[in-house]
């Protein structure tokens, strides 16, 4: 017996006696997905497989009911014999099955380039999901979409569970796939960030996505691949669990999907406890960013963190990270940003590093002096007038409205004020980027246009930029090159005159050595030195060159679900 004969022909005879989705039920989870706004396009991700064939027909339907465009991404990994025509006869079948007159399902093919990627057996699948996310981010930026459906399902769901449940998972992870989530590798891809995925079938089996394929009459095709128990882990997985008879209860897949259904909720009631502290300490001034030195200044106060769960501390950590850190912030389990939590609310080291981010902990003593007034009671003469005393002194006449009342008596709340100290400890924690070293620069090529703007390009996994010329007076392309700052080009600039010096050393003054030398600089292939630093807005000689920087993580206040 075949692979596939454990694996797909059970689930093939599972769903003749199944009820397939209907559409009142997919349009009610897309439509919740999408916050009851639909989009005028989204797309989907298309594999040919009987669940993204499924995805594709569903999704047409609700897009005639609506109006709406869908674009069906199919992406050619280029890994097998045969990849690319499978691609195209995915495009036939779908132009067969769903086309019609007035098509609302358009398909693109999205081929993978391998050239300078890592296709070693044991980093293949990581490798391929990481190419395969950049090219589908890029897809949606192209068309200027903002929602991208996957047809992940229940199966799947319980899958992802148990391999993380094998790599030692935090609840976090054990929670499983996210609904609605950001795309990953969007940092790679300028204008990505705005980019969701969404998971309507995440909580269908996927017995009920071939009985609907089978009642749509749905063409579809098999990767023999994915049946292949020996090729990947998650295969090995999806062939354990075709057999559920064999496993222990608590593995079992129902027991699995209500497990990571409830922590589900757990995670994300963290992640806005989590988002609602950061928003808190941004706009009380508690966390500040410098865009000229890209170094965060954390101001925490541990007494406002006790008792706080400890995922949401996470989540929070996360963000902060994210200022800073040139890395993508999945490739980083749960548990090592819980043990930088625990080192960062119980400092015992003054300094240590984790994202490629210098973490730097200073404390400052904190005088307040506060002005104590102390109220006391006042005797005061009633109305009556003094007259020489026989005995010597003076003695009080009293009014005759008052006979018997010579004082009266008033309360003083400010002729005595006490000045007192108050001295308490501020702890600081620095986020600045981790020294780069020599043999690993980062570098970024631009190619300026003779007029109009550049394409936005990525340097050190932090800050995009884009060119103009301010006057079009260049007639072909031009290279620009992104570099951090050297001390050639403190020598270059020593050259340059008093006066260029002077400006820099006044631009730069509160940076330290070590942090300049993380920050990016405009280097002339031409001329063959330096030409600016945009983010502490220096620049040498005529500036004909227009700049234009933003940070990574623009959306870092946002609620990423």
């Amino acid at each position: 017996m075949s692979v596939y004969d454990v694996t797909m022909r059970p689930l093939l005879a599972a769903a003749k006696n199944v009820k397939p989705i209907t559409q009142a039920e997919f349009a009610s989870s897309l439509l919740r997905l999408f916050d009851f706004k639909i989009p005028r396009v989204f797309g989907i991700a298309l594999s040919g497989g009987v669940d993204s064939m499924c995805l594709a027909y569903l999704s047409d339907v609700f897009a005639r009911k609506h109006g709406s465009t869908v674009f069906a991404f199919t992406v050619d990994h280029k890994l097998r014999d045969g990849s690319s025509s499978e691609a195209k006869s995915i495009s036939n079948v779908l132009a067969t099955q769903l086309g019609g007159t007035h098509p609302h399902v358009r398909h693109e093919i999205l081929e993978l380039d391998w050239k300078y990627a890592e296709k070693s057996s044991h980093m293949i699948e990581r490798t391929a999901r990481t190419l395969r996310y950049r090219a589908l981010a890029k897809a949606c930026v192209k068309h200027r979409i903002e929602h991208l459906l996957l047809a992940h399902n229940l199966d799947d769901q319980v899958e992802t569970v148990i391999i993380r449940l094998l790599r030692g998972s935090t609840s976090r992870g054990l929670a499983g796939m996210r609904r609605v989530c950001w795309i990953p590798e969007g940092h790679s891809t300028y204008g990505a960030h705005h980019v969701k995925i969404l998971r309507p079938l995440l909580l269908q089996s996927k017995v009920r996505l071939i009985a609907t394929s089978l009642e749509a009459q749905l063409q579809w095709f098999e990767d023999m691949t994915n049946h292949d128990p020996t090729y990947t882990k998650r295969n090995a997985v999806r062939y354990l669990l075709s057999q559920p008879e064999n496993l222990p209860q608590a593995l079992r897949p129902e027991k699995l999907a209500s497990f990571c259904e409830r922590l589900s909720v757990q995670r994300r009631q963290t992640d806005l406890l989590g988002l609602q502290l950061f928003r808190q300490e941004i706009d009380s001034g508690n966390i500040t960013f410098s865009r000229s030195s890209m170094i965060a200044i954390w101001r925490m106060r541990p007494e406002a963190y006790e008792g706080m769960n400890l995922n949401s501390l996470v989540s929070f950590i996360q963000r902060l990270v994210s200022m800073v850190t040139p890395l993508d912030l999945s490739d980083i389990s749960s548990q090592r940003y819980r043990e930088v939590v625990t080192k960062l609310l119980d400092p015992k080291e003054t300094t240590f590093t984790f994202m490629n981010i210098q973490w730097t902990h200073t404390t400052k003593a904190v005088t307040r002096r506060k002005q104590v007034g102390r109220a006391y009671l006042e005797a005061q003469p009633n109305g009556g007038k003094l007259t020489p005393s026989p005995f010597g002194g003076r003695k009080l006449q009293p009014h005759k409205s008052a006979k018997n009342r010579r004082f009266s008596l008033t309360v003083n709340r400010s002729a005595v004020k006490e000045k007192q100290r108050e001295i308490r400890v501020e702890h600081y924690w620095t986020l600045a980027r981790q020294p780069i070293p020599g043999h690993n620069q980062p570098v970024a090529v631009v190619l300026i246009p003779p007029s109009g703007w550049s394409d936005w390009a990525l340097w050190d996994g932090r800050m995009w930029f884009r060119f103009r010329w301010e006057t079009t007076k260049q007639t072909s392309p031009k290279p620009i090159m992104i570099r951090p700052f050297s001390q050639m080009d403190r020598y270059t600039i020593s050259k340059l005159g008093p006066d260029v010096e002077r400006t820099f050393n006044a631009k730069t003054k509160a940076i330290n050595g070590r942090q300049l030398s993380t920050l990016p600089v405009l280097h002339d292939p031409e001329i063959a030195r330096m030409i600016g630093m945009p983010s502490v807005k220096f620049y040498i000689g005529t500036r004909e060159l227009l700049c234009e920087m933003t940070p990574k993580n623009q959306d870092v206040l946002t609620d990423r679900r």
